[in-house]
């Protein structure tokens, strides 16, 4: 005798929950690495008067552009 077929139980669907579980962990983990860099780099946000946005980390400045 073969083996019975069974719709929808776990174990048939167990790839495409592993695979939804992955995306979605990816994504949340994508999240909230943004927001934590987000809020940490918000100290080194320098708005110019023309209108630009830069972000001037101090350990990553050249001695040059300090004296400016």
């Amino acid at each position: 005798m073969g083996r019975r077929y069974v719709p929808k139980t776990y174990k048939n669907r167990r790839v495409l929950r592993f695979i939804f579980g992955s995306i979605t962990f990816v994504a949340l983990a994508a999240v909230i690495l943004f927001l934590i860099l987000f809020f940490a780099l918000q100290n080194y946000v320098v708005h110019y008067p023309d209108g630009t946005v830069r972000l001037e980390h101090p350990w990553i400045m050249d001695d040059s552009a300090s004296s400016d």
